[in-house]
């Protein structure tokens, strides 16, 4: 099982980017909150801590584009979070701070969408039924191929300590099918990477021989038959 699950597992430099990039946006954070006044209901402070880490977890991930991954902003009723796509792999990964004392997430409808096909994906891999699912009753979709089924991660923080999580939920949500503590996977030699140009189709000039005239055009004859 848990060579399936490595497959489907955050990279190291991904990881170590997404972790540098919670941290860096908690000390922002910080030295935001120490130069605001003391206020007597503080709803900016949790919401304040959500942006900053947001904001420097997306500039990691724009950084480093030879990581080929995008970043896309997206919205649950009035809640605005970001999403993270490794193109290659076919892997979305949530970044969301886990409420205080809590092992796992209440469900919810958008949590559910990284979770939906993660059985799906491990299954069509060839992780073995009886040991994925358990006594779980899952029926399983049509086998399309693991590279059609995405897989779900979500990477947690808390609010108050710097406890760092990764880990992708059963499709019922009520537990994790993994979840590790990378508070300290940083690969510090990430910043000496260099990060490849991203271009688009549209934004490369083709390059054309550059056209013959007539007289330079030699024509070959065959060789004439031997008599």
């Amino acid at each position: 099982m848990k060579m399936y699950l490595e497959k489907c597992m955050l990279l190291d430099e991904q990881r170590s980017l997404i972790v540098r990039g919670i941290q860096e946006g908690k000390k922002e954070y910080q030295s935001i909150k120490a130069l605001l006044p003391s206020f007597t209901t503080n709803t900016y402070d949790p919401r304040l801590q959500y942006d900053a880490v947001n904001t420097h977890v997306e500039k990691m991930i724009l950084n480093s584009p030879h990581t080929q991954m995008k970043v896309f902003k997206k919205k649950a009723g009035f809640h605005p979070y970001i999403v993270i796509h490794d193109s290659v792999r076919n892997i979305f990964i949530l970044v969301s701070k886990l409420p205080k004392n809590k092992y796992v997430y209440n469900p919810s409808g958008y949590r559910g969408d990284f979770a939906s096909s993660n059985f799906d994906r491990l299954l069509d891999m060839g992780a073995p039924k009886e040991e994925l699912l358990g006594d779980t009753i899952y029926q399983p979709s049509l086998f399309q191929g693991s590279d059609n089924h995405p897989f779900g991660i979500i990477v947690s923080y808390d609010r108050d300590s710097d406890i760092i999580y990764e880990g992708a939920l059963r499709p019922d949500q009520v537990d994790w099918i993994y979840k590790e503590d990378i508070t300290d996977a940083i690969i510090l030699n990430t910043r000496d990477v260099i990060p490849l140009n991203n271009y688009r189709a549209s934004d490369i000039e083709p390059r054309l021989k550059t056209p013959k005239e007539d007289n330079d055009i030699v024509v070959k004859l065959k060789n004439p038959p031997s008599t």
